[in-house]
């Protein structure tokens, strides 16, 4: 019995600690003491315009730099566009002498699996014969396949 008050205490505390945390009367959207730095959003207060004036010019500068530069970009005037035109050719040569070394690549790679098959289908074919009594099969040197290229 001792316990099962003791269960039912603790979980009627349970129950009413959050209700209770629940009813604060303070409004989050109040306003506090301000704060040593900027937390970094927005409000629309003194305080932030006051700071967003203070550094309006050099955002506002800033913002000139990159509309020129981008205005300038689009524009392209006709020594970007010969330049950018040549260093579109450079890069498509790149690629196609690039192409060429990997195709060469490929067949050489080629060629050296058809030959260490070879090789390999050669050295069965020996085994095969000296298990079954060629001597001269046997004393026959393994096949090598450098000597398939």
């Amino acid at each position: 019995m001792q316990s099962f008050k003791l269960s039912l205490a603790v979980a009627l505390a349970a129950v009413a600690l959050p209700a209770v945390a629940q009813t604060t009367t303070a409004d989050p959207g109040t306003p506090h003491k301000p704060l040593p730095y900027d937390r970094g959003y927005d409000k629309d207060t003194p305080r932030t315009r006051a700071i967003n004036d203070a550094a309006r010019p050099g955002v506002e500068s800033a913002n000139a730099e990159v509309l020129a530069s981008a205005q300038a970009q689009t524009s392209g005037g006709t020594a970007d566009s010969a330049q950018y035109s040549r260093d579109m050719a450079a890069y498509r040569q790149a690629l196609r002498t690039r192409r060429h070394v990997a195709n060469a690549d490929m067949r050489r790679y080629d060629r050296q699996q058809r030959a260490y098959a070879d090789a390999m289908r050669d050295w069965r074919r020996q085994s095969y014969a000296c298990h079954h009594g060629s001597r001269r099969a046997c004393r026959a040197p393994t096949p090598n396949p450098a000597n398939y290229w």
